[in-house]
């Protein structure tokens, strides 16, 4: 894979394929692309060569068509999420997580726009501390929103792909796209997350897939985290970030979707990957997910305010 040439390159075994949608694609070479190729081409059963390259050009083209059209804004990108859980039939919660997500998000680039409004002021007093931690948290959130829509989005879109060559009987080739044998933005976090929700979407039973596929969107959230705290920058620990003790988050109560103040841990550093994972986890995944009928309320509220009309 693609991967394993930036890996090299950057000397970071942990690098993620998402990666190579930004700055980090400047490191790959010629060679580097002829080994990927090569590497692919071996992993190919050449009985399913020409049907998976007819496969990854339509699912390339699909992808391209989502983006273009969807990841251009907070807003756009909503729209993008919510058709996607409708082609779902919204079996898989991660486009409605991610839509509460970006509500937060949303309320996050106020907060940011608070500082640069007050760091402006203050910079002309020669302060300039304040001005800088908003536009460089606004630009954080934007990065990260974009990138995680631009990585998910062809994920899913994968998995259904997956399941309907599977219902058509085409298991063996449904299983060369899942693993992305002839994929280029791809790792091996994206081919299990991606087995898990075909293996998800196809179970029969309602309440078990609703269980599977709900742990599947948490461990999609811990992916999707991943961007942010790529883009947040995890290393510099001296860069000043806003403090945080509470965020807005979902909660489900007497059959209503409800923002109400979620507690973080003590000390919280919103660049401790695993700890931000641990608790955003909780305070947006699980908080609606807890049950079949927690999930639709969450449902019949984005449909309210974010449905085409």
């Amino acid at each position: 894979m693609l991967i394993d040439a930036l890996r090299r390159r950057l000397g970071d075994p942990s690098a993620s394929s998402f990666q190579l949608m930004g700055e980090a694609l400047q490191r790959i070479t010629v060679e580097d692309l002829r080994a990927a190729v090569a590497s692919h081409e071996a992993a190919i059963a050449p009985q399913l060569r020409d049907a998976l390259y007819a496969e990854e050009a339509a699912l390339g083209a699909a992808a391209h068509e989502w983006l273009r059209k969807y990841n251009r804004s907070l807003y756009g990108r909503i729209a993008g999420y919510w058709a996607l859980a409708e082609r779902l039939s919204f079996r898989y919660p991660w486009p409605i997580i991610a839509i509460l997500g970006i509500v937060q998000v949303i309320g996050g680039m106020d907060r940011a726009r608070v500082y640069g409004l007050a760091g402006r002021l203050a910079s002309r007093l020669g302060y300039d501390t304040y001005e800088k931690l908003g536009d460089g948290s606004e630009d954080v959130l934007r990065r990260t929103n974009r990138g995680i829509f631009a990585d998910s989005v062809p994920t899913v879109l994968r998995a259904l792909r997956a399941e309907k060559l599977i219902l058509e009987g085409k298991r063996e080739l449904a299983d060369a796209v899942t693993e992305g044998q002839a994929t280029v933005l791809w790792d091996e976090e994206s081919r299990e997350l991606c087995r898990a929700i075909v293996e998800g979407l196809m179970t029969a039973d309602e309440s078990e897939r609703f269980r599977s596929l709900s742990a599947t969107t948490l461990r999609h959230f811990s992916r999707e985290q991943a961007i942010f705290t790529h883009h947040i920058g995890s290393k510099s620990r001296n860069r000043k970030l806003p403090a945080a003790k509470a965020v807005p988050a979902p909660v489900i109560e007497r059959g209503e979707l409800r923002f109400r103040s979620f507690a973080l841990p003590g000390g919280f550093d919103f660049r401790d990957h695993d700890t931000r994972v641990e608790a955003f986890g909780k305070a947006f995944v699980s908080s609606v997910t807890g049950s079949q009928d927690d999930y639709r309320v969450a449902i019949g509220w984005v449909r309210e305010r974010y449905s085409p009309k």
